[in-house]
């Protein structure tokens, strides 16, 4: 009983410094609230996310970032669209292809999609640090 509690407790940290480390060494406040009370949902979650955001398939990585900027940005999700413009940038995605989809967002969800959006751009071009 022992050893597979602590055979789990091994998975549970695997689990979180390999989230870790794929963002940048930070976890959000709601993940690490997860890690203590349910580290199941959360590696499901993960496994989720890994399977939609981080491999290519029918859509590029790249391409898809580029739809969840747009998504972000017409929720007026900013903090969360400062990280993934952040993650956008990092795998290839120009800041013309960036600003097109917050140009795109604004014809459909408003002009402070775009001129929000496009501070979040400017910060993240400048190195800004993570919002979330």
């Amino acid at each position: 009983m022992q050893r597979n509690l602590a055979n789990q407790e091994a998975n549970d940290r695997k689990l979180i410094y390999r989230m870790m480390k794929e963002r940048n060494g930070k976890l959000s406040k709601t993940h690490r609230l997860l890690a203590k009370i349910d580290i199941e949902f959360l590696s499901t979650y993960d496994d989720l996310f890994a399977l939609i955001m981080a491999k290519d398939r029918a859509l590029s990585i790249k391409t898809k970032e580029l739809i969840v900027i747009g998504i972000l940005a017409s929720k007026g999700q900013y903090d969360a669209l400062n990280t993934h413009v952040k993650r956008a940038l990092k795998i290839g995605v120009t800041r013309a292809e960036a600003m097109e989809v917050l140009e795109v967002a604004m014809l459909y969800a408003g002009t402070e999609s775009m001129i929000r959006g496009g501070i979040e751009l400017v910060d993240a071009l400048k190195g800004g640090k993570d919002k979330l």
